[in-house]
């Protein structure tokens, strides 16, 4: 008898399947439809439809969790649809060329990157030109699919450690997913105190800025292939490890571009909700900053604290209103040898999730990442919670990309902050970082 979970699994993999099927029955008769006529959209459409369907059932049951597809599924996958799309362009703009140019751009513009945009449009041009000299009526769907190709294949030798651009949604047990931080909030206001609603919904003992807590409990439980704790600057795992004896402030750059749209998500959405309020301007960080590390304990079989089990929370507030800018519950993760940083942060009813992986970075200076690292767990995710059976249902965000790079220079400690959706980085937080004679212990 199978288990309720392995029934999941299976349906999960049969929906993946039918819908990989209508994908690559769409795409397939376009394709058919472009050598043949109606009898070629039947025999592609078939063809396409059981390939995709096949594929995206077989791939998906065989993936772990927060796992991409095979690169192989995900090249063939992606040659067809600019197969498709290059058909679709070919029943109306008779130039081989355009056809060829407007597929190398959309490929382009899918990753988001000024260099991948150039690369796919050259791509696109050359094999148009090729295409058009060779026969001004050239099989269109074969201009597309091998503008898709050669793009991809380039791709992988000249851009090999940037994430692919897609999302990958699934269903799965909370055990499974690790990597993500299962915090929701019930209300429409997180606010700075969330942890502290969260201890009461959770039976658990409530403290704030206990005297030299930190974010991490210790740096030892990062060890692994691309960190040695023993190597980094004191005075950072000082603060990492004791973040409530030190004070920010913090100095946000935004990339013009993204900043209207920033001021529209701050004012309707982030400031109402209590998290993610982060300053538009200077004159907003001037405001200046209060961080709290709040704590919840939760007591073993035996009656003590299992610290084990302790979740923390970084609570940063603006310091003339005590108005919350983040709102983070960090944990520390370990799989095969390797220690991850995990930050979840609350939203109504659903959790957005970084995952870290952290490095030893120009002698003591200390980096962690979301992206290029190599390993399958790091990187973004927006999670929503069942309320019956806690299961997750999980959206992974490939294209966003973070970094935090935490350095002394002159004996100061700071903290640069990027932010990246594909190749653009759209946010830079600025933080300098200074030990305070008297830990904070008033509430909000």
């Amino acid at each position: 008898m199978s288990s309720p979970q392995g029934t999941a699994d299976q349906n999960k993999a049969v929906m993946a399947g039918i819908s990989g099927a209508i994908l690559g029955g769409i795409s397939g008769a376009l394709i058919g439809a472009s050598f043949s006529g109606g009898e070629g959209a039947l025999v592609g459409g078939a063809l396409g439809a059981l390939y995709m369907g096949v594929a995206e059932g077989i791939t998906d049951a065989r993936r772990q969790p927060g796992e991409l597809k095979p690169l192989w599924h995900r090249l063939i996958g992606t040659i067809i649809v600019g197969g498709a799309f290059g058909a679709a362009l070919g029943f109306i703009i008779p130039s081989r060329i355009a056809v060829g140019i407007i597929v190398g751009l959309v490929a382009g513009l899918v990753n988001l990157s000024p260099k991948k945009i150039v690369l796919g449009l050259f791509v696109g041009l050359v094999v148009g030109i090729i295409a058009q000299v060779l026969d001004p009526e050239f099989n269109a769907a074969v201009v597309g699919g091998s503008v898709v190709f050669i793009y991809r294949v380039l791709l992988l030798v000249f851009f090999k450690d940037t994430a692919p651009i897609q999302l990958s949604g699934e269903h799965v047990a909370a055990e499974d997913a690790k990597y993500v931080v299962p915090f929701d909030a019930h209300t429409k206001h997180i606010g700075a105190g969330y942890m502290e609603a969260l201890a009461r919904e959770s039976d658990g003992t409530f403290k704030r800025n206990k005297p030299g807590i930190g974010i991490v409990e210790t740096m030892e439980a990062l060890r692994g292939p691309t960190f040695n704790p023993s190597h980094v600057d004191p005075l950072i795992r000082e603060f990492y490890e004791h973040t409530s004896r030190f004070r920010l402030s913090i100095e946000p750059v935004w990339n013009p571009f993204i900043k209207p749209l920033f001021w529209f998500f701050k004012t309707f959405i982030a400031s109402r909700i209590g998290q993610a309020n982060l300053p538009f301007n200077t004159k907003e960080a001037h405001r200046g900053m209060v961080s709290y590390i709040d704590s919840i304990e939760y007591e073993n079989a035996d009656g003590e604290a299992d610290h084990i089990s302790t979740l923390r929370g970084w609570i940063r507030a603006y310091e003339d209103s005590g108005e919350a800018i983040y709102v983070g519950v960090y944990t520390v993760i370990r799989h095969e040898e390797v220690g991850y940083v995990s930050v979840g942060f609350p939203l109504p009813e659903a959790n957005f999730t970084a995952t870290l992986l952290p490095f030893n970075n120009n002698g003591g200076n200390f980096l962690l990442k979301t992206h290029g690292t190599g390993t399958r767990f790091t990187g973004h995710y927006l999670t929503s919670i069942e309320p019956e059976d806690g299961t997750l249902t999980i959206l992974k965000l490939p294209t966003m990309g973070e970094e935090i790079d935490v350095y002394v220079e002159g004996g100061e400690l700071k903290t640069d902050h990027r932010f990246y959706f594909g190749d653009y980085r759209f946010l830079t937080l600025y933080y300098t970082i200074e030990r305070q004679q008297d830990e904070p212990t008033a509430a909000f």
